[in-house]
Formats: C-alpha cells, structure tokens, sequence
C-alpha cells in the first residue's frame, strides 16, 4: 500500500488550462476572472456578495476592521481550541482576545458578545456578527461576515493560498471592498484605479491566477464534500463499537476526526504502516503568546489529549480508506 497522507491538495488539466488562458493574456491582477469566482463562490454558499484576498487570515482580520471600523472593542471573546489565526488577527486589529472554553463539539456556544466564533470541523458554534468557515467552506449564517481560506489544508485551494469574506448587506461589502484595496472601490466595478483616496485599507488583492484555478477547483467542490461524507461513513462503520475509540455527534466538515485514549501512541504505530495522521490543535491557553491559567478549559484540553485527524483527502479510494481503519483497529487492540 502506497503512502497515504493525512491530507493533501489535488488538481488536474481542468486548473491546469485555466490557469494557462490567464497566462496567455496580459492582465495578472484582480479583475473579471476575479469577479467571476466572487460571484460564484457567493452563489455556492448562500450569501450575496464576495469579496477575496491574499489568506483565511487576511479575511479574519478585514472582518473585524469592517465590524470595528470605528468602535473597536478592548476585548473579544473567541474559542480556545482553534488554530491562532483568529487570536492573531485580532490582536493585529488592536483587539485583545478572550479565550473561552468551547462545548464537546469543539465550536463556541457561548451568549457572549462580542465574540468571533469557529466553526470546528464544521460543526456549528453561536454565531453573531463574525464567523471562521475555514472548516466549514460550504456554510453561511444569514446576516453574520462569513470568513473562509483557500489554503492548501482545505477542499477548494486557488493554488496554495487565499481567502474570502461573504456578507448580505451592501454596505458590510462596500467597506470590505474598500478595506482590501488601499481605500478604493474603483476595482470592484472594474473601473481604473483612481490616485484618490479617501479611505484607509490595504493591499490584500487577489490574482487572476488564483481565480482561475479557484473556479476549476469551486466545481468539483459538491462532489469532494458528497465524498468526505462517503468517507466519514465507512471510517464509523468500520470503527464502531471498538473499546477506546469515539466519535462525535455531528459529522465533520473538513477532517475525518476521531478521539482516542493515548493519540501520539497511536499516531507513531500508523506512521509505521505508511499512514500520516495528525493532532488535534494545542488549545490557545497552552501557547506561549496566549498562555492564560485562569479558567478552567475543560473541554477544549479533552479535545487536545484525544482528538486525532485521519486521512482525509477525497481522493483516496475505499481501499486505501479500509486500509486505514484496519490498522487502526490493529493499533488499539495491541
């Protein structure tokens, strides 16, 4: 049986051509290739307007300066187990943030406000104004600023990195549109760029390029998702009823997931079997910049010692999947 990581990005010729056409123009910056993905990146979602920029990150960070872009806030709640994107964006916009204990599904739900809540693995926290669907790239809370990454961790990449922010209002869009373009909206009509500037922003555009190779990748999307959860299936199936192995209520999103007793013990031995598995995320509180010992995180530390990401790439056959849970099963009872 050949290696099989816990996760890897794929494409074919279908990127492979559109990003040749980009290539065969002149025009590499943002514009109606761009414009394109937004509108149907937004379609596929549910929400009414789109706008992209360079990372997940950059989207968190626009998100919170398009909320707080005149009262920003001293402190904002945000769960500790996630990944320090969203903590680190928050601290880039001025904010500083609040580590809360998460429920057993590893999401915040929490009456809190203001709060920016993850949606881990896809599986839904409390959402008010700000959310992460980095691990939920095909949702969207009505009125809420959905934020989403393109990287080379998700099921849809623009070719390694990128990322969007999703909104109803136009108002909430013309800020975000303004935010990423140094202060000017002239691109997002396609206009030429103006020497103007009567707002504040940054330079956070997205390519052509990316855009090309993003609305290859946005069409195999319902069909990656349709997969995980054909996936997830067969790993249950397979994993039911086995001593020291659990699952959660919901399925995932993003990574098939399971929990453990002892993860590393059982990382190590499929590692020996050809197979990559991965930790859970360290929740916030144990990291070094955002280390806190005051208050009890209960769940996010239990979500921490037991959770274990498996293969999850959606192009692995059932072979491989059957593969997987066999030494899984092999592991444990050893």
């Amino acid at each position: 049986m050949k290696f099989i990581p816990q996760f890897i990005p794929y494409w074919d010729e279908s990127e492979k051509k559109a990003v040749t056409k980009v290539l065969e123009r002149d025009y590499l910056n943002e514009h109606k290739i761009v414009r394109e993905f937004e509108k149907k990146f937004s379609e596929f979602v549910g929400a009414k307007y789109c706008i992209t920029c360079t990372s997940g990150t950059t989207a968190l960070y626009l998100a919170l300066k398009s909320v707080y872009e005149k009262n920003t806030p001293k402190k904002i709640n945000i769960p500790d187990y996630a990944s320090i994107f969203v903590g680190n964006a928050c601290i880039q916009a001025g904010i500083s943030p609040e580590l809360r204990d998460v429920s057993e599904n590893g999401s915040l739900v929490s009456d809190a406000k203001p709060r920016f809540v993850v949606h881990s693995n896809g599986r839904l926290g409390t959402t008010q104004i700000l959310e992460d669907c980095a691990q939920a790239i095909s949702h969207h809370t009505k009125n809420s600023i959905s934020c989403y990454s393109f990287a080379s961790t998700k099921h849809i990449t623009t070719s390694g990195q990128g990322g969007a922010i999703c909104c109803d209002d136009k108002k909430t869009f013309d800020i975000l549109s303004r935010l990423k373009d140094l202060g000017r909206n002239d691109r997002q009509n396609l206009k030429p760029m103006s020497d103007h500037f009567a707002y504040w922003g940054v330079n956070s555009k997205f390519t052509e390029i990316q855009a090309a190779f993003g609305l290859a990748q946005l069409k195999k999307l319902p069909k990656r998702l349709n997969r995980l959860k054909k996936m997830y299936k067969i790993t249950q199936e397979e994993l039911k009823n086995i001593d020291g192995i659990s699952f959660f209520q919901d399925e995932p999103k993003w990574y098939i997931d399971i929990l453990v007793k002892n993860p590393d013990i059982l990382i190590q031995k499929l590692r020996t079997h050809g197979i990559q598995a991965r930790r859970f995320y360290r929740p916030l509180h144990q990291q070094p910049l955002y280390k806190s010992s005051k208050k009890n995180f209960k769940n996010s530390n239990y979500l921490y010692e037991h959770g274990i990401w498996l293969p999850s790439t959606t192009n692995i056959s059932d072979e491989e999947l059957l593969y997987v849970t066999k030494k899984i099963k092999e592991s444990i009872s050893n």
